[in-house]
């Protein structure tokens, strides 16, 4: 895997401008750079339990908490993942931005790493049910979803999907081009301010009172930054 090391905002934009012209390129931003791409069923402790028996407990749970009342497997799969239930699935956007942000909002003494990530398969979600594993061609697909919530559209979400959960995306499992954007620890607070002065913090990905909540906590955390404009500042 290609491993580019950044470590300044002018070389950081200089990196992002190769990926500019194509909508292919996708993006998954990690706070610390020596994780593997494994989605959260794949990891411990989450392994002594199939994800299928996860996805059912929560479906049977989750109806009275949805706001509408029918939704495929594939959209309450999508939701499940991103209100922090093990799954098969593992975050994906189409916006560097917001990758950078999750790449840098903690672990600030450890590398972060930003992968750019251009499949060339998408799954057939129509035709093939997301633990159908004997459809699926590949043991890593990539899933393509409608927008079920206000945080997969503000973070303009797609997901990776691992038949296989412990199965990392690298080398040997790719399905098109992967590389490695590394973000070094001791840049990672200069990126992260300029993010919030683009927009792209805790506030906009996250878009109710929990990511309101988390906001005004990192501006508190970080108030010696500040300019003593609290109003004009959030």
């Amino acid at each position: 895997m290609k491993e580019i090391i950044v470590n300044s905002l002018a070389d950081f934009h200089k990196r992002l401008g190769n990926y500019r012209k194509s909508s292919r390129f996708k993006f998954r931003g990690q706070s610390d750079s020596n994780w593997e791409l494994i989605p959260k069923a794949g990891r411990r402790p989450f392994t002594n339990v199939r994800d299928i028996d996860f996805f059912n407990q929560w479906k049977r749970r989750a109806k009275s908490f949805l706001e509408k009342e029918h939704y495929t497997d594939w959209e309450l799969l999508a939701i499940a993942q991103h209100t922090g239930l093990p799954t098969r699935l593992l975050d994906w956007t189409h916006n560097p931005l917001a990758a950078a942000f999750f790449a840098t909002s903690e672990h600030y003494e450890k590398d972060g790493a930003i992968y750019v990530y251009r499949p060339e398969f998408m799954i057939d979600h129509d035709n093939i049910q997301p633990f159908e594993n004997a459809k699926m061609t590949k043991v890593i697909n990539y899933y393509q979803p409608t927008v079920p919530s206000n945080r997969m559209a503000n973070q303009l979400s797609h997901f990776s999907v691992h038949s296989i959960p412990s199965t990392p995306i690298d080398d040997s499992t790719k399905d098109g081009l992967l590389e490695k954007i590394v973000i070094k620890s001791e840049f990672k607070m200069e990126l992260l301010f300029m993010l919030h002065q683009y927009g792209v913090n805790n506030l906009s990905l996250f878009p109710d009172l929990e990511g309101l909540s988390k906001h005004l906590c990192w501006w508190a955390e970080n108030y010696n930054y500040w300019d003593n404009t609290f109003d004009e500042t959030l």
